[in-house]
Parts: C-alpha cells; structure tokens; sequence
C-alpha cells in the first residue's frame, strides 16, 4: 500500500512537471489566438474598433491623396461641383415636364439646351455693344481719371497724382514684364481659353448625365443605407435641391431686374458705358453679400461722375438707394421667399473664403453651398433650451431719448400707411413644400398632424404685422424641422403636448 501511494504520488508529480514544462514552452510560442481572438474572447477588441481603424486608414489615405494629387484633379472636382450645382438648378423645371408627360432624357436635353440657346442670344444681341463699350470705356480711363483729379483740385484742394507719371510707372512695367513675356503670355491665353472650353464642355455633359440619372442616381446611393438613413440622405437632398435651385434662380431674377432697371435710368441721364455698368451692378449688388450694393453701385456713380458731372453722380446714388428700397420691400419678398438668407456676416466671410480658396467661381457659388449647409445643421442637429441669463439678451432701456422717440414715432406712422406684404426669408425662417414635410415626418417618424400642419403654413402665408418683441417670444415657439425657427425654445413644452415640441429630441435621436 506504502508502495502504491508513493508510486502514484511521483507519478502524480512527474505529470505536473511535464505540465507546467509544457505550458511553459507553449508560453514561449506565437499565439495567433491573441492577435486575432475568436468572439467572446476577454482578448477580443470592441467590435467599433475595427471599423475606427478602416475608417481612420481611409481618412489618412484620402488626406494623402488631396495633399500630393490635387492640383492634378482640382479641375476635374470643379467641374463636376458645377455640374451638380446646374443639375440641381434646373431639376425643379425637369419635374415640371416629366409630370405633363415628358420623359426625362429629353426634358434634361431640352432644360441644358435652352439655357445654352438663351445665353447665345444674349451673346448675340448685346456681345458686340458690351465688348465695344468695355473697350471704349478702358481706353477712356485716363479721362475720366484727369476730370476727377480737376475736380478733387478745383472743390476739395486734393491732389492726385499726375496721370503721366502713373502711365510712366505702367509703360515701365509693361516693358520688363509683357514685352519680354509676350510669347509666353500668348501661349498661356490660347491654352487657358482652350482649358477653359473643355471644362464648359465637361461640366454640361456630366450636368446632363446626372439630370437624366435623377431618381436612378438616388437608387444607387440609398440602396447601401439603412432605411432610415435613405429618409434623411433623402431628405437632405431634398432640402439642398431646393436651396440651389431657389437661390441661384432668385438671385438671377433678381441681377436681371437690377442690370435692367440701371441701364435704364443711364440711357436717360446719358452716362456712356451703361450696358458693361448695368451688368457689373446687376451681378455684384446680388452676388456678393452686405457690400455688393455699394461695390456694384460705386462704378457707375464714378463714370458719371467723371462724364457728366458731380450732380449726376449724386442723382445715380440717389437712384441705387430708391431701388434698393424697391427691391427690399417688393421684388426680394416675392421672388425670394422659398430661399433662405444668411447671416451677413456670415455670408460676407463664405465668399471670401471660398473665393480665396476656388477662386471667382466658389465665391459665385459660396452662398448657396453655405445656405445649404447651414439648413442641414439646423436639420440634423439637437438645439436646447436657454438659461436666463443677462447676456442672452440686450439691457433693457430705463429711459427713451428724444431722438429714439421721434424715431418710433416716425416709424409707427410709416407702417400704419404701409400695405402688408408677404414675409421675406430670413434667417430663422425657410418656407418648405408638402412634400419637404413628408419626407420630415417620415425621417424622424412625426405625427402626422395636419391641423398644425395647416396653422403653420397659414402663418407662413399671412401678411407680415408689427408684434412687438415680448409678445412674439411668447407666442413663438422651437419647431425643429417644422419650421426651422431660431425662436426662444423657452415656449416649447407649452406645445409638445400636441406633438411639435418633440422634434428637438427627435433629432437628436
């Protein structure tokens, strides 16, 4: 028995070293069950890691990619962002066809070459006057430069610079720089109209493949989505489609409007040049945010101050800052109340960035992109209730000065005469179609509450009245997608019993 157990022990003993042996030189070996463990192991990483680590290979590759290869395709980026900035302008007159009965191929056709077709006949009626009064007006440059100079010296005792001295200065960097260059810049002109030309070829055709794609792009983009994420992609669209195509229409109209109602008023009061300073205040005073109706009007006030006198220049001032009043009060509120306006400040910073960044063509297109970026984040995003603090709101006045007084006074008296009109965008305001309100309701699954549904757009639609300011935040309230109002949210729970005041938390879901 003594034997026995003791023979079992050391055999015991013996199976224990060989164990631990055994373990030990497995220690030492490579363990690929570590580096790649099966699910459920403790070893395992959490399952967002793995695509954390493909979707930050993929921004470092894509980051790399712009850094070395992007002045290669930058060309080809701008065409086609100009491609889809058109495609989506003219979709809206796309669908109007289709629904009386055209097939979209040829409606995409018949849209692109009309545009084209209306381009050619303003080139063709007004090309020749506009090259011919631009180069007359350059060479007469130097004139209207002397009849300001005599005029600055002879009412303020300015003096300017002599006009021989600066054409010196000219002809001296004409000759160190185009002279010896001139082969070089010939080649380089041809080269750039050619590129030019290719690139407006491009951008039509590729605007013309994805007009005609329309629905079956969407198809292909949303069929690797989730259902809800097709609603919002969809919706998105939807909202950034409308955007393009409202602004660049109304900002269109609107440059036109301008451009004709200027060359008017200087065929009559007789300042050459009219056609080139019409169209160079129609585009600047639209296109570029705050100050465009100061850049866009300082043109034609200074010809006509130079060719006609200073008493002219006054009157074409007075000119600009009526029509402007006519534009703001009448023409904006009905051609631009499907779009949204931004924030001055705002936009004036978009087109210089974009303008620095992509030249004159993103500071053409920077307003739109920014209006539509600027939608999608009050779409996509939770806003919250505010604190009530002092600096979320301006002092409020103790005492009225006597100039404030007569101010309000007048002002009271103006719009007791004024006939309502209807609402300009602003801001805090963007007016949406049924079926933008769908597409909301089915995104973030809101009820569907046509009596609301109804008031708001009645409220959208009536006249525009003075409220005064405590008043309108109390009856205001945070609408999220229904309305995309930057009204006080204090007012919100007031309404979320009949389902509105719930779209904030639904985004945020």
């Amino acid at each position: 028995m003594v034997v026995n157990r003791y023979n079992n022990h050391m055999g015991s003993r013996n199976t224990s070293n060989a164990i631990e042996k055994e373990e030990k030189a497995n220690s030492q070996k490579l363990d690929l069950a570590s580096i790649f463990p099966a699910k459920g192991d403790p070893r395992r990483p959490p399952e967002w890691f793995s695509r954390a680590l493909l979707y930050t290979a993929i921004g470092v590759f894509v980051a790399w990619f712009a850094y070395s290869s992007w002045g290669k395709i930058s060309y080809i980026v701008l065409d086609i962002v100009i491609a889809l900035f058109v495609s989506l302008a003219v979709e809206p007159v796309v669908e109007m066809l289709i629904r009386h009965g055209w097939k979209r191929g040829i409606a995409a056709v018949t849209c692109l070459v009309g545009l084209i077709i209306i381009i050619l006949v303003l080139l063709f009626l007004f090309g020749n006057m506009f090259v011919n009064q631009l180069i007359s007006m350059v060479s007469g440059l130097p004139d209207l430069y002397r009849d300001i100079a005599a005029t600055l010296q002879s009412s303020f005792h300015v003096q300017l610079p002599q006009i021989s001295d600066l054409s010196s200065e000219i002809m001296k960097n004409i000759k160190t720089s185009w002279v010896t260059d001139f082969a070089g810049q010939a080649v380089s002109t041809t080269v750039s109209v050619a590129g030019g030309l290719i690139d407006l070829v491009t951008a039509l055709m590729v605007a013309f493949y994805i007009s005609v794609a329309g629905p079956k792009l969407r198809r292909s983009l949303c069929q690797w989505m989730a259902p809800t994420t097709q609603r919002k992609f969809i919706l998105g669209w939807s909202i950034v489609q409308d955007q393009i195509s409202g602004f660049l229409f109304s900002r269109s109209i609107l440059a036109a409007l301008s451009a004709t109602f200027m060359s008017v008023f200087l065929i009559v009061i007789k300042v050459p040049y009219w056609l080139p300073l019409a169209l160079f205040c129609g585009l600047v005073s639209q296109f570029v945010p705050t100050i465009g109706t100061y850049i866009g009007g300082a043109l034609p006030v200074l010809f006509a101050w130079g060719d006609r006198g200073i008493w002219y220049a006054v009157g074409v001032v007075v000119f600009i800052t009526c029509y402007q009043q006519i534009e703001n009060f009448i023409f904006a509120p009905k051609v631009s109340q499907r779009t949204m306006d931004l924030n001055p400040c705002v936009a004036f910073l978009a087109v210089l960035v974009f303008g620095s960044i992509f030249g004159a063509l993103g500071a053409f297109l920077a307003l739109p992109i920014t209006a539509s970026l600027q939608v999608l984040f009050k779409v996509y995003t939770k806003r919250y209730e505010l604190i009530d603090v002092p600096l979320m709101n301006d002092p409020v006045p103790t005492k009225k000065s006597n100039l404030v007084q007569g101010a309000e006074a007048l002002t009271g008296q103006m719009a007791k005469h004024m006939p309502p009109r209807a609402a300009k965008g602003s801001s805090s305001k963007v007016t949406f179609d049924d079926r933008i309100r769908a597409l909301q309701r089915a995104a973030y699954d809101l009820p569907n509450d046509s009596k609301s549904a109804g008031e708001s757009q009645n409220m959208e639609d009536a006249a525009t009245v003075a409220i005064p300011k405590k008043k309108a935040a109390a009856a205001q309230t945070t609408t999220g997608l229904q309305g995309l109002q930057d009204n006080p949210p204090a007012a919100a729970p007031r309404r979320g019993q009949h389902g509105r005041g719930r779209v904030s938390s639904k985004l945020g879901q």
